[in-house]
């Protein structure tokens, strides 16, 4: 995965936030967004992961926005 761009607006580090987390029987699931830890600005936008554990114990990933939200963090004039 691509590594997430300075921020655009004061070139401070832009980090993954988790928003929040749900879990069931069958799933694991988080939805975060990108924010810029020194001056707070962020994508409007929120995505999530999802990952399950196969039957040998393995991950599972069901859903996974990370990729896209890098890509869209980075494409920001």
């Amino acid at each position: 995965m691509e590594e997430l761009k300075a921020c655009p607006f004061c070139s401070g580090k832009a980090v993954f936030k988790t928003i929040c987390n749900s879990s069931s029987h069958h799933r694991v699931g988080f939805e975060f967004e990108i924010k810029c830890e020194d001056c707070g600005a962020k994508l409007q936008k929120r995505y999530k992961v999802e990952i399950s554990l196969t039957d040998s114990g393995g991950i599972n990933p069901l859903y996974d926005d990370r990729k896209r939200a890098v890509e869209e963090w980075n494409k920001r004039a």
